[in-house]
């Protein structure tokens, strides 16, 4: 397969999902482009090609298409707030939209409104109409930019909503034109049918839609946004003694860097002096400070919240961990949900549609025999109520909302198709060691030989394994640290690969490892003494000068939260299974301990891929937790993989989900959101659906038919405006979800 690359454009002037929809189809027909992601939201495309292909064409081919593109700065990991409309020209809109509103419809209510004789359609119909021209104006250049788009999108075949309102409010404008040289010309009769207000209104409320629109959707961005400002401009680097306030930038690999109490760590790194609580919250989601000291890691962004630290900087700039985290979630957010695609699919064909929809509702109206200003209304409301900006912000925004609450919350998502396989997840693989379990052995039982003290049997064993890096070595000897016992160094050691170590101390031999090994030293076990291995557990057996000792037994740790996190997973209709390459015996007592039902024991890496497969082809949505290089496999084969944050590399390469926390709950956390994700993105396009599909109808006067009032196209403006501002408030509710860990 040919190598492709990554080119990020961000597009300026899209309004709607038709935009995005022509811009996509544009980018598609190019040559050696392989794939095209348009997000109306963040308003760019992620475009993946062949090498060869120009940048700047591409560019190019973004504005002939109508709107302003520019390449992306490869760094760049912050989404854009956007504020394309001032509150100045809202405000005019606002109120001349008003004026024209209360002076033209003061004549067609049951009760007149008051107006000034001199402006009164009755004694001066020529100054009711100029007056209703003149404060429509204003509102019509506040809006102008719906009326240059549209146009621009419109003679380039690509029409938009921008288009849909130039052509709707343009055709009531030119009408009331039309009418207003009626009245000059001795035709009173013209100022009954003037429709200003219908264009006024309608400009100024699609314009406070958009603000409004504009304003929620920086709002779902700001989550992400605070975690860029959270990385600090400056370090203070310590170099000959000296303290030296540089840009963060600057820093390099292995540079020592000073952090003071209350300030951000600039770069990732380990401490190599000083002892300080860092409030890691925005990284892994965890309220509580947690203790540095020398040798422990910290990650940029983070805070100091007391005492003072010399970190040896390990990840600067692009490579720290929160810039790695943004990096994911702003790739996340371009990455399209199912869902979408099929938004955008409708959004293609939906403005085309709508159009031919209001000529065809025309023509069957003049038909009928209705005169021009009952079409006109039904012509402009029409094109004013189906504004697909709903349809096309339904998915993309839910996704930001969701990916960003995400980050807050420890959780990474790598796309909007990773959340929505998520939230159909019904079987959740565990592996073991690592994952349900610390990976990490401890004393569970230590059964001496008649005579023999359990701390001689450990003095013993320890000096033994002295030394050895080994996860039983590890465990014997913190055993004895924490009894306080004096381990010696052995004068020698003879490590016997599989079966244990052999070691001289004192001219003394020690022998600890397996039975095998035991045999093998032919070293005899009384009859009386107790060898049975504790269910779940792996034995060390102990001898000095071919003496029997006695035996310790040492068994995983399994996570204090391991439990609680899978009872709400089998809560939420989950079916939990571990998968581990031990014995049959420990992973059942570790299986039984965390209340999982269904246990996979002594599975090679490739069979726990195959057992992933299996559930899948059983029917199942299967997401795989791991966290070492031996579950990528299986983690790249489930549906969804998610990966620990203490995992190597390569499982977080493999996985959909990235956990930053130390907690099985955010497991539970990560489909939990997906669910909450996927339930807004419903209910957005159950909404810009129904907007469209009860709106048009009456737009085109179905309630005319069977004897209702004629649908205004100022209704239709406001029916719009508050179908997108519906839609973005309701994905807004995910920066506010808490997840419920009881």
């Amino acid at each position: 397969m040919s190598q492709t690359k990554h080119i990020k454009i961000n597009i300026q002037g899209m309004t709607c999902a038709a935009c995005s929809a022509s811009v996509e189809r544009a980018l598609r027909r190019a040559d050696g482009v392989v794939q095209v992601s348009v997000n109306l939201a963040t308003n760019s495309a992620t475009v993946l090609c062949d090498p060869e292909v120009d940048e700047n064409s591409l560019v190019e081919i973004v504005n002939k298409t109508g709107f302003v593109g520019s390449l992306a700065d490869e760094d760049q990991i912050s989404v854009a707030i956007t504020h394309t409309i001032s509150k100045k020209r809202l405000t005019i809109a606002l109120i001349c939209g008003a004026v024209v509103l209360y002076i033209g419809m003061s004549h067609m209510l049951p009760v007149r409104l008051p107006l000034p004789p001199i402006i009164d359609d009755r004694i001066h119909p020529l100054n009711f109409a100029l007056i209703q021209l003149v404060f429509t104006i204003p509102v019509l250049i506040a809006g102008r930019n719906f009326f240059i788009n549209g146009s621009k999108n419109l003679v380039k075949l690509h029409p938009n909503m921008d288009s849909l309102v130039m052509i709707g409010t343009t055709t009531a404008f030119l009408y009331s034109l039309y009418n207003t040289f009626r009245i000059v010309n001795g035709d009173p009769m013209g100022a009954h049918n003037l429709y200003y207000e219908s264009a006024a209104v309608v400009v100024s409320l699609v314009l406070l839609g958009k603000f409004l629109e504009e304003n929620s959707k920086n709002s779902a961005k700001q989550a992400i946004n605070s975690l860029v400002s959270m990385i600090p401009n400056t370090a203070i680097l310590l170099k000959d003694g000296q303290e030296m306030e540089v840009p963060a930038k600057q820093v390099r690999i292995k540079n020592v860097v000073i952090v003071k109490p209350g300030s951000h760590i600039p770069v990732d790194g380990v401490v190599l002096s000083g002892q300080a609580s860092v409030d890691e919250s925005m990284l892994t989601g965890e309220s509580l400070p947690v203790f540095k000291e020398i040798g422990s890691t910290v990650s940029g962004g983070t805070i100091c919240r007391d005492g003072m630290l010399q970190i040896e900087a390990t990840g600067v700039g692009g490579n720290t961990a929160i810039s790695k985290v943004l990096r994911l979630v702003t790739e996340a957010q371009e990455r399209k949900a199912p869902a979408a695609r099929l938004a955008d699919k409708i959004s293609g064909i939906f403005v085309p549609a709508v159009v031919s929809i209001a000529f065809i509702t025309s023509i069957l109206w003049a038909i009928a025999g209705r005169d021009i200003a009952f079409i006109l209304n039904n012509f402009v409301a029409v094109l004013v109520v189906a504004c697909p900006c709903a349809l096309g912000l339904a998915t993309p925004i839910a996704v930001i909302a969701g990916t960003g609450r995400g980050a807050n919350l420890g959780i990474l998502y790598r796309g909007g198709d990773v959340i929505e396989t998520a939230a159909g997840v019904n079987t959740v693989v565990f592996d073991k060691t690592g994952t349900i379990t610390y990976g990490k052995l401890k004393v569970s039982s230590i059964t001496p030989s008649k005579g023999v003290s359990k701390e001689d049997l450990i003095t013993c064993c320890a000096c033994a394994e002295y030394g050895s890096e080994h996860p039983i070595a590890t465990a014997v000897l913190a055993h004895a640290e924490e009894l306080g016992l004096t381990v010696h160094r052995p004068e020698s050691t003879q490590t016997v690969p599989g079966r244990g170590i052999i070691a001289e101390n004192n001219n003394k031999q020690i022998v600890a490892g397996t039975m095998a090994l035991m045999e093998l030293q032919n070293i005899s076990i009384p009859k009386d003494a107790d060898t049975d291995v504790p269910e779940g557990c792996t034995a060390i057996y102990v001898a000095l000068d071919s003496c029997y000792l006695g035996m310790i037994a040492l068994s995983d740790t399994i996570r204090p939260d391991a439990k609680e996190a899978i009872a709400q997973l089998n809560k939420m209709g989950i079916e939990t299974v571990m998968i581990t390459g031990d014995n049959e015996g420990a992973a059942k007592l570790i299986a039984k301990e965390a209340g999982i039902s269904s246990v996979k024991a002594q599975v090679l890496p490739q069979d726990k891929h195959r057992a992933v497969e299996e559930f899948k082809k059983s029917g199942r949505i299967v997401a795989m937790v791991g966290d070492g290089i031996n579950d990528a496999p299986a983690l790249a084969g489930a549906n969804v993989g998610i990966a620990l944050s203490s995992g190597t590399d390569v499982a977080a390469e493999s996985s959909g989900i990235i956990l930053m926390r130390e907690d099985l709950h955010a497991v539970v956390d990560s489909l939990k959101l997906s669910r909450q994700t996927m339930k807004i993105i419903r209910e957005n396009l159950f909404w810009a659906f129904i907007y469209n599909m009860i709106g048009i109808p009456i737009a085109a006067g179905l309630l005319v038919l069977f004897g209702g009032p004629v649908f205004s196209p100022v209704f239709g403006g406001a029916a719009m405006a508050f179908s997108s501002v519906s839609v973005v408030s309701n994905s807004l509710r995910l920066t506010r979800y808490q997840p419920n860990k009881k």
